[in-house]
């Protein structure tokens, strides 16, 4: 990325299994990434306001509630909010319901580092394309 672009500096992780996140959030590229991490959707929409929120990566169950249902709370606040719906295995009819809800992608763990950069890029071109800010900073 050129280095005059801002990037997007700011991840909401919202699973019950932060841990499978663990090499991801490690990954030296991304020690200055501010992330905050949610075990249920209901504690997320508590804790960050969506149109705040840079991107989101949300597990496709919940404790709670399902990731569609997540992503359809997420949208009536904010909606064009980039979220990426994840699941612990791959499932087709899953990828069909997150991409009929809108989710900016389905992603399958682990969600390594080659995802996020390509995320954080695609997102904020996006951002700078419409002139809108990306960064909580």
């Amino acid at each position: 990325m050129n280095s005059n672009e801002c990037r997007v500096d700011d991840l909401v992780v919202v699973d019950a299994s932060i841990e499978d996140y663990e090499a991801l959030l490690n990954d030296e590229e991304f020690q200055e990434l501010a992330h905050r991490h949610f075990a249920t959707g209901e504690a997320a929409l508590r804790g960050v306001d969506p149109s705040q929120a840079t991107l989101w990566m949300v597990n496709m169950r919940l404790p709670d509630m399902d990731g569609v249902g997540f992503l359809g709370l997420v949208r009536n606040r904010a909606r064009r909010c980039p979220v990426f719906l994840v699941s612990d295995a791959y499932s087709l009819a899953e990828e069909i319901a997150a991409r009929a809800a809108g989710a900016s992608a389905y992603l399958c763990k682990p969600v390594d580092s080659a995802w996020l950069r390509l995320c954080r890029n695609a997102v904020s071109r996006a951002a700078i394309r419409k002139g809108m800010p990306h960064t909580l900073g």
